[in-house]
């Protein structure tokens, strides 16, 4: 694992075509100073956000057997990447900087930079594409023990960083921003712009939610005053942006965690989305106050709090309006517009469940 952003590698290359045999040595000698890449070949490149591109090496030197045959470079190679500088910089930190500290099963990282003179922060990790391995999928819900599963090991970085000194002043961590502050804030602000909501409500996603979520004044309110709560609220490190799209399940069973987009806030914020997410439209009402309960069960054995379980109901449930807006508003270059529908369904079903227009005045 890194430990630091690595800097003596730098510039980062901007094209798929620069990512080549030195630059490759370079990178991953941050790690193994003794290896040198002999052969690299572009597999396959995944648009997306970010760009993942799968590059098979042939390395030669001491350490050359700790590296796999085909490796993910992931960084931003494409038109809106320079929109994204801060996004992509965020989960160049995670691998640098959190990864080794915290314990979220997420993929073994060789090599994490930023370049400050351009938007470019690139990943070289692990390829996960190997048998045994799932990828979870959007459209396709989780059942109860594996959603159950999954909130166990966010319970356990919870724990692990709930108050943590590292926030403090002069601390490691105490650049990491809640989602209603700075790049976050800029975002969320973005996508309230009248022309730019009526768009999405016009869209399939916005079809898909009732017309009593369509009011953007009230998602504006909704999400000051949650953001004001869990400002109040004791913090913790969060993965970010747990929809089933980021995730995976390893050979043995553990839920894994990628694209982490990292942030500091309340434990709710990111329950509640992944629960909504995850589970079917079917099933997420009879599901989620014992998968609430088995959650805060699961914080407490790893050295967590004892939170009021009433108190903990009311904060998942206010907490669902984050997981709406963003999937109202999410562009199609981020997900499809079939991807974004299903989880706006998801979560507008959710929000007048629990009546969130009352529930958040």
């Amino acid at each position: 694992m890194v430990d630091r952003i690595a800097e003596d590698a730098l510039p980062l290359p901007l094209t798929v075509e620069a990512i080549d045999i030195d630059w490759l040595t370079r990178a991953l000698g941050q790690q193994l100073p003794h290896i040198s890449v002999t052969d690299a070949r572009v597999e396959d490149v995944m648009l997306g956000t970010s760009t993942k591109i799968r590059v098979r090496i042939k390395t030669v030197g001491e350490g050359a057997d700790q590296l796999p045959d085909t490796l993910i470079v992931k960084g931003g190679f494409e038109e809106h990447s320079p929109k994204m500088a801060a996004m992509y910089a965020n989960e160049a930190r995670f691998y640098s900087d959190i990864q080794p500290f915290v314990p979220m099963p997420s993929p073994r990282c060789f090599f994490a930079g930023s370049d400050r003179s351009s938007h470019q922060s690139i990943v070289i990790m692990e390829d996960l594409r190997r048998p045994g391995v799932t990828f979870c999928d959007g459209l396709k819900p989780q059942t109860y023990d594996q959603i159950a599963r999954r909130i166990e090991t966010m319970a356990a970085y919870h724990a692990a960083t709930w108050e943590s000194p590292l926030f403090e002043p002069g601390g490691r961590w105490a650049d990491i921003h809640s989602r209603f502050e700075t790049w976050g804030l800029e975002y969320m602000r973005r996508y309230l712009i009248a022309d730019v909501w009526a768009h999405y409500m016009a869209s399939p996603r916005g079809a898909a939610v009732s017309t009593r979520l369509h009011d953007r004044e009230w998602m504006e309110r909704a999400l000051i005053n949650i953001g004001e709560v869990q400002h109040r609220q004791p913090k913790c490190l969060i993965h970010g942006d747990t929809h089933l799209g980021n995730l995976y399940i390893m050979e043995d069973g553990t839920p894994g965690y990628f694209d982490a987009q990292v942030a500091r806030t309340a434990w709710h914020h990111e329950v509640s989305y992944h629960i909504v997410c995850a589970a079917d439209l079917a099933d997420r009402a009879a599901w989620e106050r014992p998968l609430l309960d088995h959650y805060l069960l699961a914080l407490e054995r790893a050295g967590g709090p004892l939170l009021d379980r009433n108190q903990a109901w009311h904060d998942y449930r206010c907490s669902i309006v984050w997981g709406l807006f963003i999937f109202l508003t999410n562009e199609v270059r981020f997900q499809t517009e079939t991807v974004n529908t299903a989880y706006a369904a998801r979560f507008g079903q959710a929000a007048l469940d629990h009546d969130l227009p009352a529930l958040i005045r």
